[in-house]
């Protein structure tokens, strides 16, 4: 039977461990435990307890019982870069991105984004996606939740982010991804009409480079997917041979 897993944001400083009140309801209302029964919570940052709830009127309690260390980190720091597309799409992606194991997630506006967020809209929207990556953390297992960012414009994402190995996924490009021994990574995907060639250009002058997947043209809202599982089957996060059995 799969545990329960919450939420709770830390500092925890003792082994009573007090749900927020999200949580709490969830456990109590939707889930339907009881006292005595096992649960998980981690803090975001990295940390998980494990033990036994205690329910009061006062709300939900954990009494842990160890801290276990699960170590469902990649060890590649993965960051997925994705134009702006419809809201829907946003969240889809978040969530499948946070079950693969990015670790972080930034959005920008491209030249062909036909969804426009500012102001008190991206506000809302980036609320709405952080609560999405919590509940696919509290889903998958994770307890590190990934960073979720905006650059104001494609230029500030392709001057603004570093790594090891820097891919923008282009249709044009070579195949391959040319990860070399990088213990970081950022994947730029662009909207559904893809980047634009003054884009391009914008990331070769920043030292990007261009990479394919394959040779079937994949959607905006696979494309990312797609090459954080490659960079995870190379870095051995993904055991595609069987060799850990």
């Amino acid at each position: 039977m799969t545990i329960p897993r919450f939420y709770v944001p830390g500092p925890w400083t003792s082994d009573r461990i007090t749900f927020p009140e999200k949580a709490s309801h969830h456990a109590m209302r939707v889930l339907r435990m009881r006292n005595g029964d096992e649960a998980e919570v981690f803090d975001g940052e990295g940390r998980t307890a494990r033990g036994r709830t205690e329910f009061s009127s006062e709300g939900t309690v954990l009494i842990a019982e160890s801290y276990p260390e699960h170590g469902r980190e990649s060890p590649l720091f993965i960051t997925l870069a994705q134009a702006f597309v419809s809201p829907d799409k946003m969240e889809w992606i978040t969530e499948k991105a946070v079950e693969a194991g990015a670790s972080r997630i930034v959005f920008f506006p491209a030249a062909r984004s036909v969804t426009k967020l500012s102001g008190d809209k991206l506000t809302k929207r980036l609320e709405k996606l952080r609560a999405t990556a919590v509940s696919a953390c509290e889903q998958c297992g994770r307890s590190r939740i990934p960073e979720i960012e905006t650059f104001a414009s494609a230029e500030a994402m392709l001057s603004g982010l570093n790594a090891d190995a820097r891919v923008i996924l282009a249709p044009s490009s070579d195949p391959g991804l040319a990860l070399g021994a990088a213990r970081s990574v950022v994947f730029a995907v662009g909207p559904e009409g893809g980047f634009s060639e003054e884009e391009l250009t914008l990331a070769d002058g920043a030292g990007w480079t261009r990479g394919l997947l394959g040779p079937r043209v994949l959607r905006t809202e696979t494309a990312g997917l797609v090459a954080i599982a490659c960079a995870n089957a190379v870095s051995g996060d993904y055991d595609i041979t069987g060799s850990r059995a």
